[in-house]
């Protein structure tokens, strides 16, 4: 696999208790305005519901209006939990998406990581859940493949259905599937699926390397779902602060990840269940650790980072918690000016 070292933003679009939805909004417009100056390669958001993690419940409103404002920057959700969605309207939202940005959609698919929300849109339980996603992924490549759309399953039926829309990167646009264990990368790397990880460092190399392995054993199999990707990408998403001393970067960082731990347990503490994930800004053992400093600090932890997990795709977390959109910003272009220019690949 020939791996080159690239960069993306991550934003689950959190809601403010200091700002009004409109203004995170605007906030995320302008970091992506930035993002395509400064030469990222694309902006994913999330999709939840129901949860102060995410205000972003319809992600195509969002990145539609991204893709008026920006040239080149990719856009995409990380991921659009399909079994949410009606399936031949989902076809024809990542076509319109796909066209109105000029062939820059990136289209991450899940069945949606939790539970909780999923009850919201009738899933009775994870099995439920996990049939509807596949049917739901099911339509969306039988509608690819032709121009009327006929499909028989246990949840959707479509008979001689026309379609006049189709993305402009064909067969669609490159796939992102995020993974958390052997089997899912399995899958993932089985169809050359993008991932994305978010979990301690030290996790994160295993998986990478048996993605690489059972890539290589399978790129050329036939009927692979993203056999039109040559290069995936293997992502580690990363909170970061960077600011001019490490005193700041180090208080708004801490600040900024108290309110995403708020935010990320919401509706597990909500519940009285206990956290999915450990989160602890400076522990090792967390899923997501905090970089925050100076550049010249940002830059080592960062090479660190790579070298522990071999990923080849920096997803950046600038705008977390409810860090202010100046200094999302003045990350974003001291990571552009001093940090990005100095990292490099690790060796898979």
């Amino acid at each position: 696999m020939k791996e080159t070292l690239q960069f993306g933003i991550f934003d689950w679009v959190e809601a403010s208790p200091t700002r009004t939805p409109g203004e995170v909004y605007a906030g995320r417009l302008a970091l992506a305005e930035a993002a395509d100056r400064a030469g990222f390669h694309a902006y994913m958001v999330a999709e939840h519901q129901g949860t102060p993690l995410s205000i972003n419940g319809q992600p195509s409103v969002l990145l539609a209006a991204m893709g008026q404002r920006t040239k080149r920057l990719r856009l995409g959700a990380l991921t659009f939990c399909l079994p949410w969605y009606d399936a031949y309207r989902f076809y024809n939202e990542v076509c319109m998406l796909d066209q109105l940005s000029g062939g820059r959609l990136e289209l991450g698919v899940g069945r949606g990581v939790s539970p909780i929300e999923s009850v919201i849109f009738g899933m009775q339980n994870i099995e439920h859940s996990r049939e509807n996603y596949r049917e739901t992924l099911e339509v969306f490549f039988a509608a690819s493949q032709s121009r009327t759309l006929n499909y028989s399953g246990k949840h959707y039926q479509y008979r001689d259905v026309e379609i006049h829309n189709r993305p402009v990167q064909q067969p669609y646009p490159p796939l992102w599937f995020p993974s958390s264990n052997r089997e899912s990368i399995d899958f993932t790397a089985r169809h050359g699926y993008h991932t994305a990880l978010l979990m301690k460092p030290e996790a994160c190399r295993p998986l990478f390397e048996q993605y690489r392995a059972t890539w290589e054993q399978h790129r050329n199999d036939p009927g692979r779902h993203n056999a039109h990707v040559t290069a995936p990408h293997l992502g580690k998403t990363q909170h970061l602060v960077i600011a001019e001393t490490e005193a700041e970067a180090h208080r708004l960082g801490v600040e900024a990840y108290a309110t995403w731990v708020d935010h990320i347990h919401h509706l597990t503490r909500k519940l009285g269940r206990p956290d999915a994930h450990r989160t602890d800004p400076f522990d090792p053992e967390s899923a997501q650790p905090l970089v925050a400093g100076s550049p010249r600090t940002v830059l080592e932890k960062l090479q660190r980072l790579l070298d522990v997990t071999t990923a080849n795709y920096l997803l950046c977390v600038f705008s977390f918690g409810d860090l202010a959109p100046e200094h999302a910003l003045r990350s974003l272009d001291l990571f552009r000016r001093e940090v990005m220019p100095h990292l490099r690949l690790a060796a898979p």
